[in-house]
């Protein structure tokens, strides 16, 4: 006689497998310090650029904001930036490497659920490091915002994009240590782009054109217009959506569980 199901039973086993592989990947990460650059990132930035506010009194370059409101969209930036060059790709490379992932695909709990625990892990960091930037930069170091519902649909859609590339990282990177340096290399060429150390505002032509349209470029333009309850232009949101598919299609295309 054929055992009846239980109604459920499935999708119940599901979610205890998900809750507890969480569990075990957030122990892992805890011995890793890279999910940490979320965290020391926004801090560290929000001090340096609320002092060079400081020695720096006014608006930038005409733009009606000071130094600290100016680069309160990177400093967020640059933090999803970190978790998505370290946080996702180092994890999934060593996890290679161990064969953590060629175990995983051979049990019950499918590949795709330990992909949604990483990115569930690193939603949850970059969410962290979003309330201490807007928290801190209004009560500490006097750049208000009233962030609203728009803000929170950029952030996200920043996020995916970001993540997505990081993702194509982990997809075309063989070793945890070829992983680690094309990250660090990538992870220079976007916080350049985002306007770390020169905004867009402050050059023209070209340059400014790929800074506003890179990955990174077009997630920090999209959030400055956010986090000042503003709709980012048209063009931006479309880069930015362009750019996750291509880097999602490159991920899933070239990903490798062992």
């Amino acid at each position: 006689m054929t055992p009846t199901p239980v109604p459920g039973s499935s999708a119940h086993a599901a979610r205890r497998a998900l809750s507890g592989l969480i569990k075990v990947q957030w122990r892992l990460a805890l011995r890793e310090p890279y999910w940490a650059f979320g965290f020391v990132f926004p801090i560290a930035l929000l001090v340096l650029f609320w002092w060079i506010g400081v020695l720096h009194p006014g608006n930038v370059a005409g733009s009606g904001l000071t130094v600290l409101e100016l680069y309160i969209p990177t400093i967020l930036a640059i933090s999803y930036i970190a978790l998505g060059m370290y946080g996702l790709p180092v994890t999934f490379a060593r996890d290679r490497e161990i064969g953590w992932l060629r175990r995983v695909s051979t049990t019950p709990i499918r590949p795709a659920m330990l992909l949604a625990a990483q990115l569930f892990l690193n939603l949850i960091v970059a969410a962290a490091a979003t309330v201490i930037v807007i928290v801190a930069g209004s009560a500490l170091f006097g750049a208000p915002l009233v962030v609203g519902v728009e803000f929170v649909g950029v952030a996200i859609f920043a996020l995916i994009e970001l993540f997505s590339l990081g993702l194509v990282v982990a997809a075309i990177a063989p070793t945890q240590q070829s992983t680690t340096y094309l990250a660090g290399g990538l992870m220079f060429l976007l916080l350049f782009f985002s306007g770390l150390w020169i905004q867009p505002v402050q050059v023209g032509g070209a340059l400014q054109t790929i800074m506003y349209y890179s990955p990174s470029g077009a997630a920090v333009r999209a959030l400055l217009y956010s986090v000042f309850n503003a709709t980012p232009p048209y063009m931006t949101l479309v880069t930015m959506a362009v750019y996750t598919v291509i880097f999602a299609y490159v991920a899933i295309r070239y990903f490798r569980w062992e």
